[in-house]
């Protein structure tokens, strides 16, 4: 295994915010006088927001302008505190590559607007060479196009890239793109991971394997 750059998610892998999300988007609908299950709330977890979006309003059974300019609303009154959500592996495993021969890059359902107050919050700007979101591909996870146009922009071939995921729709993209692929384990949902290579629960023994790999 020749690995020279690691590709990583960013929501529930760096960001432990999947869960934060699940618990606002009952909330949000609570708020707003829709009951939504929590089996369907968990169904959002890993899509891109404009899918997020579009499937809130089918659970919903509510027009999707309106559930668009309402989430948006209820988004801007309630601000995530990222800086407080991220997983402290995935932020050591981090500081470890910057110091390191492995190129690092990103992989993110997040659009772009969005994407730079995630990483501004959590210290994480201009940390990674490549950064592709959400909001650049046409079509989202878990088709493998975003890992495609992350590891061409990198100029490597799919077996010189190790994906760092967590979700399903994002292990499977990773996966059909040929990447060699390791997964977060969830803490907080049964997330079915069985495409990963290797399933981990602190991603700072990916300093291990890497060596091992050399």
């Amino acid at each position: 295994m020749t690995i020279k750059a690691i590709i990583f998610d960013l929501d529930g892998t760096i960001i432990d915010s999947e869960y934060y999300f699940v618990k606002r988007t009952m909330q949000f609908a609570k708020d707003h006088h829709f009951h939504i299950a929590y089996e369907d709330a968990l169904s959002l977890v890993g899509l891109s927001h404009r899918d997020y979006l579009k499937r809130l309003a089918i659970l919903l059974d509510h027009d999707l302008h309106e559930i668009t300019n309402m989430y948006g609303e209820y988004k801007n009154a309630h601000p995530v505190p990222y800086g407080q959500l991220i997983n402290q592996d995935a932020y050591d495993l981090i500081q470890y590559l910057k110091d390191s021969p492995y190129r690092i890059a990103l992989a993110t359902s997040t659009y772009r607007n969005i994407l730079h107050d995630k990483l501004s919050s959590t210290g994480l700007s201009d940390t990674f060479e490549v950064e592709i979101s959400g909001d650049m591909i046409e079509k989202a996870k878990p088709d493998p196009q975003i890992y495609l146009e992350c590891i061409k922009s990198l100029d490597l071939k799919p077996e010189e890239c190790m994906a760092i995921e967590d979700s399903e729709v994002g292990i499977k993209a990773a996966h059909d793109a040929g990447l060699y692929v390791i997964a977060r384990k969830d803490p907080h949902f049964d997330t079915d991971q069985s495409l990963a290579d290797i399933i981990i629960e602190d991603l700072r023994n990916i300093v291990q394997i890497l060596k091992e790999g050399e």
